[in-house]
């Protein structure tokens, strides 16, 4: 479905049916992406009709509203689900909607959203844990513009951790350091916060670092 006139034609074909005039598509793919799958290949050419990076934000924003469950694959019910609740039966429609869905991370609500699926996103299939290189690249993609404090909380896993990262430490991380007028001099070590953020924040204040200066 490379264009307005292709899908408009496909889907007349349907009977403007949505679900057959998809069914009819991906029974049209090469048989390295079958009815029910897209596979990292298939993946692969998504992204270049849609004109996206699958290392940039575009792509993991694209994936978390068409609902896959492991980087670079999708599944046939839920991207069907995504692409109606977007409104897209074309895929120049769902390139359209990029910008606006990039736009709505604005919204702290959705942005956080997004953070936490990010976690099930960057996993190996079947691993409870994200890798620390992969939860780094995430990091970077997801709060490298936004946050000061990242790159010494980096520096600070790569010395200190070097594990892998569990799902409570990805979340848990995001609202530590997305609190306004962080400052550590005020860290509450007696608090919630899990034995990672404490050593991180005595890590912080050993170099003379009190806070985010985002």
């Amino acid at each position: 479905m490379h264009s307005d006139r292709e899908a408009v034609r496909l889907l007349k074909g349907c009977n403007w049916d949505l679900n057959v005039a998809l069914n009819v598509f991906y029974e049209s793919r090469p048989q390295s992406d079958n009815r029910q799958h897209i596979s990292v290949d298939g993946t692969m050419r998504l992204c270049e009709d849609l004109e996206i990076d699958p290392t940039q934000l575009e792509f993991l924003i694209i994936s978390y509203y068409l609902g896959s469950e492991r980087m670079g694959e999708f599944e046939r019910d839920r991207f069907v689900q995504g692409c109606m609740k977007l409104q897209c039966d074309t895929l120049e429609k769902l390139r359209a909607s990029i910008p606006f869905l990039k736009n709505n991370l604005h919204n702290h609500d959705n942005f956080r959203d997004l953070y936490c699926y990010a976690f099930l996103f960057g996993r190996q299939t079947g691993q409870k844990n994200m890798s620390l290189e992969a939860a780094i690249e995430l990091w970077r993609l997801l709060l490298g513009d936004q946050y000061s404090m990242l790159g010494i909380w980096i520096q600070f896993l790569e010395e200190n951790h070097g594990k892998a990262i569990s799902r409570d430490t990805w979340n848990l991380f995001y609202e530590f350091i997305s609190q306004p007028n962080l400052d550590l001099t005020k860290y509450d070590a007696e608090g919630a916060w899990p034995i990672l953020i404490d050593e991180f924040v005595q890590y912080c204040l050993d170099k003379g670092v009190t806070g985010s200066t985002s």
